[in-house]
C-alpha cells in the first residue's frame, strides 16, 4: 500500500472515531474504516488486530460504567432489582461482543480461541 494521507497517530484517532460510528449504526463509515484499517500495513501493523483492540476497549469501557455504578452501590435498594437485571443483560451482550472480538484477534494471531461452555455470553444468539 502506498503511504497514506494521514500520519499514524491521525489514522488510528480516526478509526477509533470511525468504530464508534460504526458500532453505533453509522453504515456509511465503513468504506472509510476499511480503507483506514488497510493503510495501517504501511506502518507495520494488522489492521485488523488494531480494529478489534479498539472494539475490546469499547466493550470494556461499557461494561466498566455498567458495573462501576453497581460496585458504588447505587443501586442497592428492592426498588432497583429490575435496573440490576438491565445491566445484567447488557453486561452479558457487552461480553458476548467481547468474546467475540478476542477470538478475531486470536484468529489472526494464530492462536487459541477462548469459548464459553454453557455461559450466555458464549451463546451466538
Amino acid at each position: 500500500m502506498s503511504k497514506p494521507m494521514y500520519n499514524l497517530g491521525d489514522v488510528l484517532d480516526k478509526l477509533t472515531i470511525l468504530s464508534m460510528k460504526i458500532y453505533f449504526g453509522d453504515e456509511a463509515s465503513i468504506a472509510e474504516h476499511r480503507y483506514l484499517e488497510r493503510s495501517l500495513a504501511y506502518f507495520g501493523l494488522n489492521g485488523k488486530i488494531i480494529t478489534n483492540v479498539i472494539r475490546l476497549t469499547l466493550m470494556n469501557r461499557f461494561i466498566w460504567e455498567l458495573e462501576n455504578e453497581l460496585r458504588k452501590g447505587l443501586f442497592d435498594s428492592d426498588e432497583h432489582l429490575k435496573e440490576h437485571g438491565r445491566r445484567a443483560i447488557k453486561i452479558r451482550d457487552f461480553n458476548r461482543k467481547r468474546i467475540e472480538y478476542k477470538n478475531i484477534i486470536n484468529t489472526v494471531a494464530k492462536s487459541f480461541k477462548e469459548t464459553k461452555v454453557q455461559h450466555r455470553s458464549g451463546d451466538s444468539a
